[in-house]
């Protein structure tokens, strides 16, 4: 793990151990958009295309996902007393 704190780019499957994610999560971000990346270019008939996901675009992604996860259940945890609504009790 130390070692990949050193690098700038990483793999795919660098950065899933760094996010603490599967390597299947990773690719299913990158072709949404939500995790920018570099395609570098590839050997033979473009069979295996190189990706590489800069450190800190990673790092960018994992805080404001987490800052947005946060509030979701911050948010979640808030009671709003209009919505509470009361039961008559059965004596």
């Amino acid at each position: 793990m130390e070692e990949i704190k050193q690098k700038r780019a990483l793999t795919i499957t660098e950065a899933a151990e760094y996010a603490c994610v599967s390597r299947g999560t990773v690719e299913n971000w990158l072709p949404k958009g939500i995790l920018p990346f570099e395609e570098l270019p590839s050997r033979g008939k473009e069979q295996y295309r190189f990706r590489r996901i800069r450190r800190e675009d990673l790092d960018v992604f994992l805080n404001r996902h987490y800052q947005q996860t946060l509030e979701k259940e911050h948010n979640k945890s808030k009671i709003n007393k209009k919505e509470i609504i009361l039961l008559p009790r059965n004596y």
